[in-house]
């Protein structure tokens, strides 16, 4: 763990590894995981516990990679002065474009009681366009985001915490069999991250209690 980190990402996916130890082997497992995130830099147990938290251990290092990877970020703009104004490339969740589309003119034979669903009428949100393209399984869940929720995320959460959190959903194998709501399940999920929590407190949003240590 990095210094003063006081949290850590737990994976749902996770618990497969679980179900298939017993309670004893589970909680030897579990036991070797907060001794290694406390840097007590443990010996496992056993030979099971060993080969169970080789996974675990990867996708641990990985997340500490990011972390400081977005430390040093923060740092190199705290010596510029703070984050740039603009992007140096575009981004998804860069605003919408300020003219909205216009829609396509209809003949006059058309009934006073015919709709058009709001996703016809409305140019897609950026957002939701780059989830379409880099984490479809999001969309396909039976309540996708719509413009209006892709426009608050975009307004309440840290760019690459938005991406990052996405492909994590994207890439949990049970997402459409253990969740309906995208939106909800983006933000069930960010209250879970440790990480969200510092990002809040540095840049002075409302915080909320989402520490896993």
């Amino acid at each position: 763990m990095a210094k003063d980190k006081k949290s850590f990402v737990a994976y749902c996916d996770w618990l497969e590894t679980f179900e298939e130890l017993t309670d004893e082997e589970a909680g030897k497992l579990v036991k070797h995981l907060f001794r290694y995130v406390n840097d007590k830099n443990p010996e496992a147990p056993d030979r099971l516990t060993k080969m169970c938290f080789i996974e675990f251990k990867r996708t641990l290092k990985r997340d500490l990679k990011k972390y400081e990877g977005y430390l040093e970020k923060q740092r190199e703009n705290g010596k510029r002065g703070g984050r740039p104004k603009k992007p140096k490339k575009p981004n998804p969740l860069n605003e919408n474009p300020t003219e909205p589309k216009k829609a396509d003119s209809v003949n006059d034979n058309v009934n006073d009681n015919d709709t058009v669903s709001d996703n016809e009428t409305k140019e897609k949100h950026r957002l939701i366009l780059w989830i379409e393209e880099n984490a479809p399984r999001v969309q396909k869940l039976t309540n996708p985001i719509t413009n209006e929720q892709a426009e608050r995320i975009k307004t309440e959460f840290d760019k690459e915490f938005i991406i990052e959190l996405f492909e994590q959903m994207h890439n949990y194998k049970n997402l459409t069999k253990n969740y309906i709501d995208a939106n909800k399940t983006f933000r069930s999920w960010a209250k879970r991250d440790g990480r969200y929590e510092k990002w809040l407190a540095d840049n002075g949003r409302v915080k909320i209690d989402m520490n896993l240590g």
